[in-house]
C-alpha cells in the first residue's frame, strides 16, 4: 500500500506490462495508482534483445527497479535487468504480504460493522503507520503507537486476534522453475502470451526470470493441493505448446511457510 502517487527514485516496483513497442514497453506501477512507467528495450535484459516480445509479455508483472524519475514531468523509466532474483523474490513477498493484511484488515472491518466507516478507517492507516506491514509489527509488539492509535479499539483488539489466529494456520508452498520457449517463428509471441495467461488463470503464481526461464509458485491446504495446481499448469503446457522446449524443476524451499505472515 503507497499514499505517494510516485515511486522513490532506487526503489522496487510492481510493474504491469501494458503495451509493448519495438523501443521497449509502457508498464503500469500498480502500487502508484496504475501510474505509467517506461520500460526501454536496453533495460529488459543485459544481452542483445532481437525480439522484445521474448523476453516480456502484455499483462505480464515484473519486478522492476526505478532508475529514473522526472517529478515535475511525472515520467518515469524502470529497469529489469537490474533486479537480482533475490530482490525480486523479496518484492514480491512484501507485496503478496501487504495484499494479504489489507485483505485481513478489511475482515476486521466487516466483522465490526464498520463497513461505512471503511475508508477513513483505511486513511488512519496510512496516517499513522504508511502500510499495512507497519500496523501488524506495531499490532504484535503491542508497541505504544499502536495503543495510542485512533483506530476504534474493538477494530484494534480483533486485529491482532485475528493476526494471531493465522499465525497458526499452516500453508503449503511447492516452486518449479520452467523453461519454455517456442521455435514457432511466425506466431510464437502470440502463442506465448495465450499460454501464459492460462497459467495464471489457474491461481499459479508465473514469475518472470529472465527468457526462457520462469518460476511457478502454488500454495494449498496441504502438499498434494499444491502439487496438483502445477500438475494442471504441466498438462496445460504440454497440450498447447505445439513446438518449442518445456523442461520443469523443483525449486527447494526453505520450510513450510505458516499463516498471513509468510508469503513467497
Amino acid at each position: 500500500m503507497e499514499d505517494n502517487k510516485l515511486p522513490r527514485q532506487g526503489s522496487l516496483v510492481i510493474a504491469v506490462v501494458s503495451k509493448i513497442t519495438n523501443f521497449g514497453a509502457y508498464c503500469k506501477l500498480i502500487e502508484y495508482g496504475d501510474t505509467e512507467a517506461f520500460l526501454p528495450i536496453r533495460e529488459v535484459s543485459s544481452g542483445w534483445i532481437k525480439n522484445i516480445r521474448e523476453y516480456i509479455h502484455d499483462g505480464q508483472k515484473l519486478v522492476c527497479y526505478v532508475h529514473s524519475l522526472d517529478k515535475d514531468k511525472g515520467t518515469i523509466d524502470i529497469s529489469l535487468k537490474r533486479v537480482s532474483t533475490k530482490d525480486s523474490k523479496d518484492k514480491i513477498r512484501s507485496y503478496n504480504l501487504e495484499k494479504r493484511l489489507a485483505a485481513l484488515f478489511s475482515q476486521v472491518v466487516r466483522k465490526e460493522k464498520e463497513v461505512k466507516n471503511k475508508d477513513e478507517l483505511i486513511s488512519l492507516v496510512i496516517q499513522e503507520f504508511g502500510t499495512y506491514t507497519n500496523l501488524m509489527e506495531a499490532a504484535l509488539g503491542d508497541t505504544p503507537e499502536f495503543g495510542k492509535s485512533r483506530l476504534p479499539k474493538k477494530v484494534r483488539e480483533l486485529f491482532v486476534k485475528e493476526l494471531e489466529q493465522s499465525r497458526k494456520q499452516k500453508r503449503y508452498y511447492v516452486s518449479y522453475i520452467a523453461t519454455i520457449s517456442t521455435y514457432n517463428t511466425e506466431s510464437g509471441a502470440t502463442e506465448l502470451r495465450s499460454l501464459m495467461k492460462e497459467i495464471r488463470d489457474t491461481g499459479v503464481d508465473l514469475g518472470y526470470l529472465g527468457a526462457p526461464k520462469y518460476r511457478l509458485f502454488a500454495e494449498g491446504k496441504d502438499y498434494t493441493d499444491a502439487e496438483a495446481k502445477i500438475s494442471k499448469v504441466r498438462g496445460i503446457v504440454e497440450s498447447k505448446l505445439k513446438k518449442g522446449v518445456f523442461e520443469i524443476e523443483k525449486e527447494k524451499l526453505k520450510k513450510e511457510k505458516e499463516g498471513i505472515m509468510e508469503t513467497i
